[in-house]
This record gives structure tokens, C-alpha cells and sequence, in this order.
């Protein structure tokens, strides 16, 4: 385990209030593999809440109240049929505003499509372009909603499933480490997919 690895299960274990013994952090190599561990130890309490159709509700308000859309929004809506590539920064800010909720930055690819997914530097494919968030869907967008507000949304404390805990692990991955939200899986592996040692 390298040092960001280390220096993320520090985070996470902070933020739980639990400790993850060395044994149990030598079998976490995905996003998913950290939320299970950290599911297993912490306790859940029962809500009748479900924070995904929540938020699902306030985006097709916001997108209702803003006129942003006039077709019906189901959670395998792409973004991209949302949102017109023609004021997408301005509807994107505005859709944060109506949400009161901090939204994924919007990629280089979102607003030009038609530039190569790879930076080409001398002639080589060196970096990989971050993948455009308004090819994402609602549901996604949902996702990735909760993951970066973690903090206001979901009450660590009393956690209710393990979908918040894979938020809240997303969001600290993010947060911590510099990786955009839409670019964090939870099928990912956090060393090969992610670059964190």
C-alpha cells in the first residue's frame, strides 16, 4: 500500500470512526471492495428516506422550473439530451444554482466532442481526456450529486445502506485525491483505474 493509500484509508476511517485492520486493507482493490469493508463495520440504522428519489425529484423540478427540458426526465436520460451544447456552462450553473447542490465540473470533451479523447503530445497519446459528464445519465448524475455533497445529504451517524457508504467513499476518493466524480466507479480498481498507490 503507498502513501495516498494509506493517507485515504486514514480519511475514510476518520470520517466513520472506525479502524480497518491491516489484514482487511490488503483485500480492498476497488471502490467497491472500500465501501463493503467499511459497510461490515459500522452500524446501520432503518429510515423510511430514500435519498436517491429525493434528489431525482429536485433535478426534474429544477429542470422544470429553469425550462431547461421539455421531455420527460427518467433516470436513463442522458444529460446530453438535456442540455443544449450551445449554453451548456450557463444551464449547468444554473441547474447548480436551482439544486443548491455542488455539480461535477464539466469536462473539455462537453463542450468540444469532436476533439480526441487523448492528448497527443509530439506525435504520442499521452493523457486521457476526462470522459464528457454530460454523457452520463440522471441517474448517474444522481450519483455523482451525492458523492460531492456527502457532507449536507447523508448523516454519517446514521447511515442507512450501503449506497450512502459508497457515496461517502466516492466523495472522499474525489475530494482527497483530486479525482473528477464522474471518472470514480465503483467497479475501479484504486490503484490501476484510479492511480492512487
Amino acid at each position: 500500500m503507498g502513501l495516498d493509500s494509506v493517507e485515504l484509508v486514514m480519511s475514510v476511517e476518520k470520517k466513520f470512526g472506525i479502524r480497518i485492520p491491516d489484514a482487511d486493507c490488503e483485500k480492498i482493490y476497488t471502490v467497491q471492495d472500500f465501501a463493503d469493508t467499511v459497510y461490515k463495520m459500522i452500524s446501520i440504522h432503518s429510515t423510511e428516506k430514500c435519498l436517491t428519489q429525493i434528489i431525482f425529484y429536485r433535478i426534474s423540478k429544477a429542470f422544470e422550473n429553469l425550462e431547461l427540458s421539455k421531455q420527460e426526465i427518467k433516470p436513463n436520460t442522458k444529460l446530453s439530451d438535456l442540455l443544449t451544447q450551445s449554453e451548456l456552462k450557463t444551464n449547468w450553473n444554473r441547474l447548480g444554482a436551482e439544486l443548491k447542490f455542488k455539480l461535477p465540473e464539466l469536462a473539455v470533451l462537453d463542450f468540444n466532442p469532436n476533439l480526441d479523447s487523448y492528448v497527443t503530445f509530439l506525435g504520442i497519446r499521452t493523457i486521457k481526456r476526462q470522459t464528457p459528464v454530460t454523457k452520463g445519465t440522471i441517474k448517474q448524475l444522481i450519483d455523482w450529486i451525492i458523492s460531492l455533497n456527502f457532507k449536507k445529504m447523508i448523516d454519517i451517524q446514521k447511515i442507512t445502506n450501503k449506497y450512502e457508504v459508497e457515496r461517502i467513499i466516492s466523495g472522499i476518493i474525489s475530494e482527497n485525491m483530486g479525482i473528477p466524480i464522474s471518472e470514480i466507479e465503483l467497479k475501479h480498481s484504486i490503484t490501476n483505474d484510479l492511480g492512487i498507490d
